[in-house]
């Protein structure tokens, strides 16, 4: 009983040090970016993309111009500090498929000037938005 033990806590501490390692390498890049796991699902391109948040309607997407690719989500507040935690519904394409997360629990991970990096712990999933004013 007691090597079970230690194993189920050797395996919760695993699961803790590589989602740590997941979010770390996911607030180091500074990109736009929707990630899902450790695949970047979208990744803004000034060149391809265009950006849209509306503060009244807590939104924020980031689309190709021909809005063949993108990432749209709405939450249920603002997010605006360090730790703060939100929930959101989230759509985004994939190269088959439009998937939804509702009601997704995220965290703010990382926020610097207009920018904010939030991650959900149980979806595995990183968002980084900017907050247009």
């Amino acid at each position: 009983m007691r090597k079970l033990a230690a194993l189920v806590l050797a395996a919760v501490l695993l699961c803790g040090c590589d989602d740590s390692r997941r979010i770390n390498a996911f607030v180091e890049n500074n990109d736009i970016r929707l990630q899902v796991g450790s695949t970047v699902n979208f990744r803004y391109d000034p060149l391809e993309c265009q950006l849209a948040f509306s503060r009244d309607r807590r939104e924020f997407r980031a689309q190709t111009d021909n809005t063949s690719d993108y990432y749209s989500i709405v939450f249920s507040e603002i997010p605006s500090q360090h730790g703060q935690h939100v929930s959101a519904d989230l759509t985004w394409t994939t190269p088959t498929d439009i998937l939804t997360r509702d009601n997704l629990s995220l965290e703010v991970v990382r926020i610097e000037g207009d920018m904010v990096w939030l991650w959900s712990s149980s979806g595995r999933i990183g968002v980084s938005i900017k907050l247009l004013e």
